[in-house]
């Protein structure tokens, strides 16, 4: 699996907690409105960046401009069988559904790991922890309830 652009923009946007209108604002010099937008079609991929786009919000992220840019790789083989799988967990769909926010958070995950970044990742964990923390019983048992009714 490889990040592309937007991906890469929006999980960096997203460690530093802030939002599009004031990525793009900072980065930019325009109104929130007007930043919030672009910014908003860079991430949907609506809009491709400009090289002097990049260094921009490179600088109020924080990051060297060739983070921004997706890396080249090489396409992975087809995998034939599980015994070929990448290691790693594997969450059922139903798991992730009784936990909120944990799907979002463990793509996230991926993803930060794949740009091996490891303050991201850190915050990625931190973010997890007080996912797990705030997990009442009485709340998955409500939840599995509802799934099954």
């Amino acid at each position: 699996m490889e990040l592309n652009q937007s991906e890469i923009i929006q999980i960096l946007r997203r460690r530093v907690e802030m939002n599009q209108g004031t990525l793009g604002a900072k980065a930019f010099g325009t109104s929130f409105e007007s930043g919030r937008t672009k910014i908003k079609n860079i991430e949907l991929g609506k809009q491709t960046p400009t090289e002097d786009d990049l260094e921009k919000m490179a600088r109020v992220l924080e990051v060297a401009p060739e983070v921004l840019k997706p890396r080249k790789s090489s396409p992975e083989p087809a995998r034939q069988n599980p015994a070929t799988a990448p290691e790693g967990i594997v969450i059922h769909k139903k798991t992730l559904s009784l936990v909120p926010d944990l799907g979002v958070y463990m793509d996230m995950l991926n993803k930060a790991a794949m740009l091996e970044d490891k303050e991201l990742l850190q915050h990625i964990a931190e973010k997890l922890s007080d996912i797990f923390s705030h997990i009442s019983v009485a709340g998955i048992e409500k939840e599995l309830v509802r799934q099954n009714a």
